[in-house]
């Protein structure tokens, strides 16, 4: 049972290994051109025949809406990566094709980080299952190059699409319409609920349908639950910070680097900046990020905080109502996700979160 559990750990520390210089890098490019070009800064140029069509590098909002553009792309394909490294780890190379694939399906989707783990898993295996399949000797060759990865992907894509995508898509629309009834209620409660769903699953459908339910609120002029979108949304990265600075033995060096990073990310409102921490011990991190962003989440909205933008986390408190209570609501969310997950989380086991650095991670392929 240990080695079973050690097995899917090691396959999930694999995938977060490749995934972190893409958060971390992706992140910190956004974070650098939100604070020098402006909070709202992926809105500067317009697209026109392409995204790039009407961008005048050469020009201070143009140069900063590159960088940024460059970041988001990254992050983009921050849980494709993932993805595709559980995939490899699981069943080898061919495992890296279909696992990019449905990695950015599941991003794209919003099914996130969650979504693309879970696929990982069944990709994987599914590869696993095809290599035993007896083939004639003259389509030996045609398995790794061209049968596993279009069988394998067309398989497993409609795994997600069907009984993943499609359910998913018709629960998320009905949690939205039910987050908006709440703006009737205690304006703490919405604050709470929402900050919640922010800090669930860090980018995926419930966190991003708490997202649009605020965004159609603002629409209406109601501002409060924006405000608590935004701290919901900062307070998991930098919680995950104050978690590696008061219990540094209990997270190996990457996590390290990757907390340092989370702080400038969270301040910039880039949740995605504690995928590192979520994807690797979920049970854990999840329970303290969504008490920690609940928390926040409350206290901002239901002490009159109100948010006249959608985004834009630190550099858009100036503009809110009442921003010291944001801060401070800021400040004792974080500080609580970043305790709570200190101390509930098992001491750094070596032999669990250990990483081959010998196992090349390329597209290489031998034809016998």
């Amino acid at each position: 049972m240990n080695s079973k559990k050690n097995n899917i750990q090691r396959h999930v520390m694999t995938g977060i290994s490749y995934m972190i210089p893409f958060v971390v890098a992706g992140g910190l490019l956004c974070a650098l051109a939100k604070a020098l070009g402006g909070y709202d800064i992926g809105n500067a140029v317009e697209a026109g025949a392409t995204p790039f069509s009407n961008l005048n590098p050469f020009t201070w909002l143009g140069f900063w809406w590159g960088v940024n553009k460059i970041g988001t792309f990254a992050m983009d394909f921050a849980v494709a990566v993932m993805t595709a490294g559980v995939a490899y780890s699981i069943s080898g190379r061919p495992g890296i094709m279909p696992g990019l694939v449905i990695g950015y399906c599941s991003s794209q989707s919003k099914a996130g980080f969650l979504g693309g783990l879970l696929m990982s898993f069944i990709i994987g295996s599914f590869i696993n299952w095809m290599k035993k399949w007896r083939v004639p000797k003259w389509s030996q060759g045609l398995m790794p190059v061209m049968l596993i990865p279009l069988i394998s992907t067309l398989v497993c894509g409609m795994i997600f699409l069907c009984v993943f995508s499609i359910p998913m898509s018709f629960l998320m629309t009905k949690f939205q319409a039910w987050i908006i009834t709440l703006n009737g209620g205690a304006k703490g409660i919405i604050g709470g609920v929402i900050g919640f769903c922010m800090g669930f699953d860090l980018g995926g459908p419930v966190n991003k349908t708490a997202s649009m339910a605020a965004n159609a609120l603002l629409a209406d002029k109601i501002m409060g639950p924006a405000a608590a979108k935004i701290i919901g949304g900062m307070t998991p990265p930098i919680g995950a910070f104050i978690s590696t600075l008061i219990a540094k033995k209990k997270f190996s060096a990457d996590q390290r680097e990757a907390g340092k990073a989370a702080f400038p990310m969270g301040l910039c409102f880039i949740t995605e900046g504690v995928l590192p921490f979520a994807a690797s011990d979920p049970l854990r991190f999840i329970p303290a990020s969504v008490i920690g962003s609940a928390v926040a989440g409350a206290i901002a909205v239901g002490f009159g905080c109100e948010s006249p933008a959608a985004a834009g986390g630190i550099f858009v408190v100036p503009m809110m109502k009442n921003p010291l209570v944001f801060i401070i609501a800021l400040i004792i969310g974080s500080v609580l996700t970043g305790v709570i997950y200190a101390f509930i989380k098992k001491p750094l086991d070596e032999q669990d979160t250990s990483i081959k650095e010998d196992e090349d991670f390329d597209f290489n392929i031998e034809i016998q």
